[in-house]
């Protein structure tokens, strides 16, 4: 991959151009910290404005971080990705009938990212809602009908940015004949949703999924540890049961630089 800016070059561009190469060829490693702006500017002769913008553009494409209040930028290491697979729910629905101990050793977590429940502070947390317009007509359900509404997320203990973050909405009526569905504190559940609807006599036939991205805030920035530039994948998905019902609802988000999305299309044999 060329690092070089073709035609006519600012001289911003050209001092982004040597960090970059230098970053690239691994003469800069993640963690080393780039020359500060005073030293740049002497370097080649130019304000320290000019010096700051071509770090900008470094920012944005996410190989640097900023070093923070009179330390300058650091290499930045490169995000480990997690895979949003599509066999992922069919691997999800085989642990539903395994025990508890193979069900809480194997969450999507474990799945996704390598990492276990005790790498992160986790959070779930409850309410009970009227269905919206909009969320009646996904369930096939009365307007004002009570929903469950469930929301995760996961903090790295290490960074103290998050690993994931949903919300997920329910129709009560499907799940209130199992008291422990409605308990937060039975939360991370072995086994996840999937097992959690077995309970209560609901098999999946298949997910729908929409993905769309975002410019994120500068608090959502600070929250997933994200550099400048780089967008949210947001995420819908329906869980439809073998009846056809939708009987789950649920958005997540996904930082772009660190998120792998692989789809496999099955065709039906003539």
């Amino acid at each position: 991959m060329t690092t070089a800016t073709s035609g006519f070059v600012p001289i911003r561009d050209q001092i982004a151009n040597k960090l970059r190469a230098a970053i690239q060829s691994g003469e800069l490693q993640p963690g080393d910290s780039l020359p500060t702006l005073s030293e740049i500017s002497k370097e080649w002769g130019v304000a320290k404005a000019t010096a700051d913008a071509a770090l900008g553009l470094l920012r944005e494409e996410g190989l640097i971080a900023p070093g923070g209040r009179g330390k300058p930028a650091q290499v930045r290491k490169p995000p480990t990705r997690i895979k949003l697979l599509t066999e992922m729910g069919q691997a999800m629905k085989n642990l539903v009938r395994e025990s508890e101990d193979v069900r809480a050793a194997s969450g999507a977590l474990e799945m996704t990212t390598g990492d276990s429940v005790q790498d992160v502070e986790f959070s779930a947390n409850y309410t009970e809602v009227e269905a919206t317009e909009e969320l009646a007509q996904e369930f096939g359900i009365e307007a004002g009908a009570p929903l469950i509404k469930r929301e995760y997320s996961m903090v790295d203990k290490r960074s103290g940015t998050y690993t994931s973050w949903s919300v997920s909405y329910i129709p009560r009526a499907l799940i209130e004949s199992n008291p422990a569905l409605l308990d937060e504190s039975n939360e991370p559940w072995p086994g996840g949703h999937q097992h959690q609807l077995y309970t209560v006599g609901i098999e999946l036939d298949r997910f729908e999924t929409t993905l769309w991205s975002v410019t994120p805030t500068t608090i959502e920035r600070q929250q997933w540890g994200m550099n400048e530039g780089v967008p949210l994948l947001h995420g819908r998905s329906k869980s439809i049961d073998i009846e056809g019902r939708v009987v789950e609802l649920s958005e997540a988000v996904y930082p772009a630089d660190r998120t792998e999305v692989c789809y496999v299309e099955r065709l039906d044999r003539w």
